[in-house]
């Protein structure tokens, strides 16, 4: 098989003509399967190395919230990008043959968000401090990925190959949708909210515990039971363009979220704040500082940075 054929097969550019070219030929011979694998590696090192002058300068800086830009656009692919290949083997075995997959690994950390595209034309928006799994690419009757944290799926439809999210806690199947989910799974929480299209969540402890969830929906998962409701606020899910919005949110809860989105660590000192509730949005652009400048006219308090300003205090 040709490399320029391979390489339009791993960034999403290769025909209909062209992927069924590689299917078949990978069909033909075990062997094109590891050629595959050895070119995906070859691959993606390109990609990470055209990028790597990119990630250091995001690893280095202190403060990305700072920058009004580089946080306000969604990075592409690469926001500080860990792809792990050939370090395990997922192995496939719904109904289909054993095929050995490459898996890539994005982890995006805290103050900085990323989009990406998978093979199968499936775009994703993960927010800070999410990981994603997937396989260089898709084969047989299954599209799955594994999630932890928060990630916002527009899922490219395909009626003979459902797409599955795997978290923590639940899995969500889908055909073609578009939802958000919030997984973290150093959290107790787990939500799904449907834009539009249908999709089935199912409890990974009990799998007879399912629910479909209808579009405009959305379900929160705790202690084994589901609990669904109309989508109050779709402003919740605009994080994705670079915006904190909230709801009678307490303050304590508040500053978890700034901890999530600007890459800072916060301690509140002042435990009087606890009583406090907000509504609103700010950008994330504008910084840390406006946005706790801005509470100040609803709360009674002061911050200051430790002297490496890697924590801001709160009295």
């Amino acid at each position: 098989m040709d490399k320029e054929t391979l390489y339009k097969f791993f960034d999403n550019t290769a025909s209909k003509e062209e992927k069924l070219i590689i299917k078949n030929w990978l069909r033909e011979d075990s062997v094109h399967k590891e050629e595959l694998m050895r070119e995906r590696e070859f691959y993606d090192a390109v990609i990470l190395s055209r990028h790597r002058k990119e990630v250091q300068i995001i690893k280095q800086e202190r403060h990305p919230f700072y920058s009004r830009t580089r946080i306000f656009e969604i990075v592409r692919i690469v926001a500080v990008v860990a792809v792990v290949c050939l370090v395990g083997f997922f192995i496939y075995t719904n109904k289909m043959d054993e095929i050995r997959l490459a898996m890539n690994t994005i982890v995006v950390p805290a103050g900085q968000r990323v989009n990406l595209r998978l093979p199968d034309g499936t775009e994703i928006w993960l927010n800070a401090r999410s990981e994603i799994k997937y396989p260089a690419f898709f084969t047989g009757s299954r599209r799955e990925v594994i999630l932890n944290g928060e990630a916002y799926f527009e899922v490219e439809h395909d009626n003979d190959k459902p797409f599955i999210v795997h978290t923590s806690k639940c899995d969500i199947e889908v055909l073609g949708t578009k939802f958000n989910v919030d997984a973290y799974a150093d959290s107790e929480d787990f939500s799904t909210a449907l834009i539009e299209g249908a999709v089935k969540v199912t409890d990974r402890n009990d799998p007879s515990n399912a629910l479909l969830l209808s579009p405009d929906h959305e379900v929160h998962f705790a202690n084994g039971t589901f609990f669904s409701s109309q989508i109050g606020d779709y402003d919740l899910f605009r994080w994705r363009e670079g915006l904190i919005c909230f709801r009678n949110v307490s303050f304590d809860q508040l500053m978890l979220r700034f901890e999530k989105s600007y890459g800072i660590r916060i301690i509140i000192e002042n435990k009087k704040l606890s009583d406090h509730v907000f509504s609103g949005k700010f950008r994330i652009a504008d910084g840390i500082d406006n946005a706790l400048r801005v509470l100040q006219k609803d709360a009674d308090y002061t911050f200051r940075r430790s002297e490496d300003d890697s924590v801001i205090y709160i009295k």
